[in-house]
């Protein structure tokens, strides 16, 4: 069977951070419920989203600012650091797709 790993986020930019091989942007998405007491809440997650391609990596410092509102097609990474009972997971969202709206 064939397997999908796609991800994707309509959010705002927070922060821009580039650096020498990739840049992370960080992009707040909402979502909003009734509580069990009936009162309206409402979340603000932030995530924070890996890009790779060098097209996207010279676009976005040039084009993209905070708050900006952006389509991001994704995928999602594990990695791993340390050694035996210390080691770490992390779960990566790696952008395949990075539009300004």
């Amino acid at each position: 069977m064939r397997s999908v790993n796609r991800l994707t986020l309509l959010g705002n930019v927070g922060s821009i951070k580039v650096f020498n091989g990739c840049i992370k942007v960080s992009v707040a998405t909402n979502r909003s419920w009734t509580g069990e007491d009936g009162q309206r809440k409402e979340r603000t997650d932030w995530i924070p989203v890996t890009i790779f391609d060098q097209a996207q990596r010279e676009w976005i410092p040039e084009n993209v600012e905070k708050g900006d509102s952006v389509y991001i097609e994704a995928r999602v990474a594990q990695s791993s650091y340390g050694e035996g009972d210390d080691r770490q997971f992390d779960v990566d969202v790696i952008a395949t797709l990075f539009n300004k709206l």
